[in-house]
């Protein structure tokens, strides 16, 4: 559409063509302009994520200065630190299981229950790790109980294994880890430490080993024979029954069991381990609970949310506990996630595209992980060695963790330490809260805005379409007015009102200065006649009184400027009168022969210019066309004028006539020189003319003649310089009737 109104407009204005330079429109600027609101969310996400650190960073204060009330409240209480204020749990059991004294010795391939009767009450052992228990633990799917039993100079052992999967030892791998065992490790008084793995084939005698520290290589390849184990499969795992002489413990020996389970056949992967004894040479953090009650009672009214406030003495062992960092709802939210309701699937599909922006701090609870030893004990040694308080903050997936740790001092010396930790989520949905809130508000205020942008943008588009519509409409092709006034928006109050009504005013003031033109030739022909008549005559009676000035040159030049005038006067009441008798329709179509038409008009042209070469190129036969054949005819004349007055005086003229199915085309060509490119395009419009060649004045109406002709006619003309040779051709192309058409 664009490209066909800049041709119209470079019909119109025949010389003015700018070049339009690439740009946007007035809607998509505007719409543009609305993204730039885009910025005030940057803003606020920006804002927002200082807000973020602002939190924590108080949420850090606030824990380091309860930290360091309770530092306060402990120092110098020894008391509370001390071996005999301690009561060691594993699990709310006791530390020690003490063997049940046994009336006669057990044998081996005795059944399990025998054993278990024996022995008496077995103490329940579950969780992953050294005394660790996952949330995540089942204990449907590993468990163990466990019992000791002595009679003289042996020890029986007996274990009520809970297993799903029974995975026995693969003879064809060397490594003795990849299959369901028992490890036993003995320490003597001179903390001499001996390890023996206990394994197992198929359901019966196990195999004994002493194994090297890692547990996949025995010391040597051969079976103890001294220790005697036999496992017995059961419809919830299998039991194992083990005597254990004296000699392998000695006196004031301590003795530990681990029990091994492997699930997957294939890649034989340990999963979980159940230690019945801490590890004596391992102080792991979390792994040796001495509970102090006394400290846990002074701790107790100091409860913080989604926290965890434990206190440690110099050895690295947990004497208080109180609090969780997962949340108490966390199980019941995820349970949601899980199996949710209609109500919930609509609200999760509602936000689904929020949360893939903004993470629900909240949400990020499950990536807590469930032993964080290995951080805090790093932390606790920096605290004990440092004896100063130290504070991190820990990022496991979407879950955020403030830790801090207080040395507790007791006169002059580091007796212990406080170690908090709190969730920082719960603090950040307050955050995610907001930053949600403000994020809806913005998308209704930025869909609001760009509608109403975009609205306005069109209306304004439109009516700028309409005012270039109509604006265009009020001239012809030629340059004509047809009305001198814009109604679009003519009433409006704004700026484009306002150029509205300037371009009316223009239109107007074009329209007097046009009808001014066009009654101008008339004006000056019947003001020119009477004084051209007056010279006429006065230049006759002077010829007449004064027979000697018949040769005379001077009176030759004047009556020469006499005839250039009325030819002037004539072609300009010519093109006017044309114009009018074409416009009111007086002219009258006829159907005829062009072809006999041009023949009969060229062949005058020759009587009338001998020294001129004239060629017709009609073919044989008629070529009817309707039509005004006079007015065809002053076309012709009209283009053969043209022809001579800027061809060579003796160059040649060709007229052709061709003809296809719908259309004829009468071609005139002369021998001369070319015709200028800035003038081409506009050749045919009135007073333009490259006359410098000319042989005569000449005004540029002769071709407008021709164009006026040629479009009363629902034809075209067309003029360029000839292919190869020197000279210009113009071409008018007509159209044809329908066979079928009769004119009446």
């Amino acid at each position: 559409m664009l490209a066909s109104r800049n041709k119209r407009r470079k019909h119109r204005e025949p010389g003015f063509r700018p070049k339009i330079r690439p740009g946007l429109k007035i809607r998509t600027k505007l719409l543009l302009l609305v993204l730039l609101l885009l910025a005030i969310p940057w803003m606020g996400y920006k804002s927002v994520r200082e807000m973020e650190n602002f939190l924590l960073e108080g949420q850090q204060q606030a824990l380091e200065l309860t930290a360091q009330g309770i530092a306060s409240l402990l120092g110098n209480r020894r008391d509370l630190f001390a071996l005999a204020a301690g009561v060691p749990e594993v699990l709310g059991r006791p530390f020690y299981i003490v063997p049940q004294d046994l009336i006669q010795a057990l044998p081996v391939d005795a059944a399990a229950e025998l054993w278990a009767a024996a022995i008496g009450e077995l103490t329940d052992f579950s969780g992953f790790g050294l005394f660790e228990c996952n949330k995540d633990y089942q204990p449907d799917s590993f468990a163990l109980r466990h019992g000791l039993g002595a009679h003289e100079n042996s020890i029986f052992s007996f274990f009520d294994v809970t297993d799903d999967s029974v995975i026995f030892r693969d003879p064809e791998k060397i490594a003795l880890d990849h299959n369901d065992q028992l490890r036993m490790t003995v320490q003597d008084k001179a903390g001499a430490t001996q390890r023996y793995l206990l394994t197992a084939q198929a359901e019966g005698r196990l195999s004994i080993y002493r194994m090297k520290r890692n547990w996949r290589e025995p010391e040597t390849g051969e079976a103890l024979r001294e220790i005697v184990a036999v496992m017995e499969l059961t419809s919830w795992g299998y039991a194992i029954k083990l005597r254990i002489p004296g000699d392998y413990l000695g006196t004031g020996s301590r003795l530990k069991f681990e029990l091994v389970d492997v699930d997957d056949k294939r890649d034989r992967k340990i999963e979980k381990i159940i230690s019945t004894e801490p590890d004596p040479f391992r102080y792991d953090t979390r792994r040796i609970r001495l509970m102090t009650p006394e400290l846990a009672k002074l701790i107790q009214p100091l409860y913080l949310p989604e926290g965890n406030i434990t206190i440690w003495d110099r050895y690295f062992r947990l004497r208080a506990e109180l609090g969780s960092i997962f949340p108490e709802d966390a199980r019941l939210r995820q349970l949601r996630l899980e199996n949710p309701s209609f109500l919930d699937r609509v609200e999760l599909a509602g936000i689904s595209l929020y949360e893939w922006v903004f993470r629900d701090p909240e949400g990020g609870d499950s990536d807590i992980p469930d032993d964080s030893s290995r951080e805090d004990r790093s932390l606790l040694q920096k605290v004990l060695a440092k004896g100063q308080g130290e504070t991190s903050r820990r990022r496991y997936g979407d879950a955020r963790l403030i830790v801090t740790a207080v040395p507790i001092w007791a006169q002059g010396e580091i007796e212990g330490a406080i170690l908090i930790k709190q969730s920082g989520n719960k603090l950040l949905a307050l955050q995610y809260g907001t930053l949600r809130r403000f994020t809806v508000l913005f998308l209704g205020v930025f869909l609001f805005l760009a509608l109403a942008i975009l609205i306005f943008s069109s209306r304004l588009t439109y009516r700028v379409g309409k005012l270039q519509r109509e604006t265009e409409l009020a001239t012809t092709p030629e340059g004509r007015l047809l009305k001198d006034r814009i109604v679009a928006g003519a009433r409006a109050s704004d700026e484009l009102g306002n150029l509205t009504r300037s371009i009316s005013l223009m239109l107007q003031n074009l329209g007097h200065y046009t009808r001014y033109l066009e009654k101008l030739p008339d004006t000056l022909a019947h003001e020119l006649h009477n004084p051209l008549n007056v010279v006429n005559s006065s230049l006759e009676n002077l010829q007449y009184q004064h027979a000697e000035l018949t040769d005379d040159k001077y009176l030759q030049r004047a009556r020469n400027g006499i005839n250039r005038l009325r030819s002037i006067i004539t072609s300009l009441t010519e093109a006017v009168n044309l114009k009018d008798a074409l416009i009111q329709g007086s002219e009258q179509f006829e159907r005829f022969d062009l072809a006999a038409l041009v023949t009969s008009c060229v062949e005058g042209y020759q009587a009338a210019n001998p020294e001129q070469r004239f060629l017709v190129q009609v073919f044989p036969g008629t070529l009817l066309i309707d039509g005004a054949p006079d007015r065809l005819a002053q076309l012709l004349d009209k283009l053969v004028d043209n022809a001579i007055e800027f061809g060579k005086k003796d160059g040649l003229i060709t007229v052709t006539l061709h003809r296809t199915d719908t259309q004829a085309q009468l071609t005139v060509a002369n021998q001369g020189s070319l015709l200028p490119e800035e003038i081409a395009e506009r050749l045919f419009d009135p007073m333009v003319s490259s006359g410098k060649d000319a042989r005569r004045t000449h005004l540029g109406l002769g071709l407008y003649i021709v164009r006026l002709v040629a479009d009363f006619h629902g034809g075209t003309v067309q003029a360029r310089n000839r292919r190869g040779l020197d000279g210009v051709e113009v071409t008018v192309t007509l159209p044809r009737p329908d066979r079928n058409t009769r004119l009446d």
